[in-house]
């Protein structure tokens, strides 16, 4: 059977949330009969193949395959995923987001009566029914190359775009495996080689902030992840590189390596040790950079990430070691009050 679009899902341990994931695909305005769902599990240690197995069982159009090892990063899923697809169109799915209900016929109609190479969607929470973007995404806006508008590199999130399978494959595009950003790598391979992209004003994917183990707030951000982002930086450099696009380095690494120095200062599961070391490895993205412009602005920032372009990372050390000695102190002082409040109840 030919199927309009291919939605592929990388899983690991999700359990809780997948059957609301693959029930989000079912409900599609555009027929689930129009949809080929593809789910790579990365070697789960809970019920999460078993989930995926047991839909297998029910649905022709829901299929499985698994890697050759745990990768630990979606981009080897989801490469497996394109491998296998059959349809025309692509799309990723998150295994612990939901789609709109309308969000594949949306994207699928848009993408295939404009022959376009990217359609872009809006996105939101769960917990919110306002649409999180930036200030400019307020309307429809079509574009025949990125150097029409460098602000589509602001855009994140592979989950909310669709692209052509050939587009894909004719320009070689693949997710780099075993990193993180690796989304970012796949992403900005796609807008230097697109020659028309669309932004449709519509929410389109219903996001979710997990709490505990899995937060995203950057005082949990450990080694793994900040070290999985350098490589992954240093992935889609080599794309710059690939396709003459190096013009527009200082667009996307002032973002993205601006907030990965905020998450490497709050982080506090490294040692200092551990983040001289991640800065040091993490040099040669900084000194890449033409012109130091953190986006959005942040003064801090930009003075610590000239010092490390100037090979001056021991003063940027400097800096964490008294930001965490100020955190000590507020931690002590909040003690003491607490301890202060508690000898005041108890004398009364």
């Amino acid at each position: 059977m030919e199927y309009k679009v291919s939605v592929i899902i990388p899983t690991y341990n999700s359990e809780n949330y997948l059957n609301s994931t693959i029930s989000s695909v079912m409900k599609q305005t555009i027929g689930f009969e129009n949809i080929e769902l593809i789910i790579i599990d990365d070697f789960s240690t809970d019920n999460t193949q078993k989930i995926i197995d047991d839909y297998v069982l029910k649905y022709e159009n829901i299929k499985t395959f698994k890697l050759k090892e745990k990768s630990g990063a979606p981009g080897a899923s989801r490469n497996l995923g394109i491998k296998h697809s059959t349809s025309d169109y692509l799309m990723f799915l998150d295994h612990d987001d939901c789609y709109c209900n309308d969000a594949i016929e949306k994207m699928y109609s848009k993408i295939a009566s404009e022959n376009a190479d990217i359609v872009i969607g809006k996105f939101k929470t769960f917990e919110d029914e306002i649409a999180i973007s930036d200030f400019w995404l307020n309307k429809e806006i079509k574009i025949n190359s990125i150097k029409e508008n460098t602000l589509f590199f602001s855009i994140d999130n592979i989950w909310r775009m669709i692209f052509p399978k050939k587009f894909i494959e004719n320009n070689k595009i693949k997710f780099p495996e075993k990193v993180f950003a690796e989304d970012l790598t796949f992403m900005i391979d796609s807008f230097t080689n697109a020659n028309k992209i669309i932004f449709i004003n519509e929410i389109v994917y219903n996001f979710r902030l997990r709490k505990g183990e899995m937060s995203s707030t950057s005082l949990s951000k450990g080694y793994n992840y900040l070290n999985g982002l350098i490589g992954g930086y240093f992935e889609t450099l080599k794309v710059l590189k690939k396709n003459d696009a190096c013009k527009y380095y200082d667009k996307i690494f002032n973002q993205h390596l601006s907030t990965w120095l905020s998450d490497l200062i709050l982080s506090k599961t490294l040692s200092i040790k551990t983040k001289k070391e991640l800065l040091e490895k993490s040099q040669y993205l900084f000194k890449n950079i033409g012109k130091i412009n953190p986006s959005p602005e942040n003064e801090r920032n930009k003075i610590l990430m000239n010092k490390i372009k100037n090979n001056k990372t021991n003063d940027v050390i400097s800096y964490i070691k008294k930001e965490d000695f100020k955190e000590k102190l507020k931690l002590i002082a909040s003690k003491l009050k607490i301890k202060g409040i508690l000898k005041k109840i108890l004398k009364k």
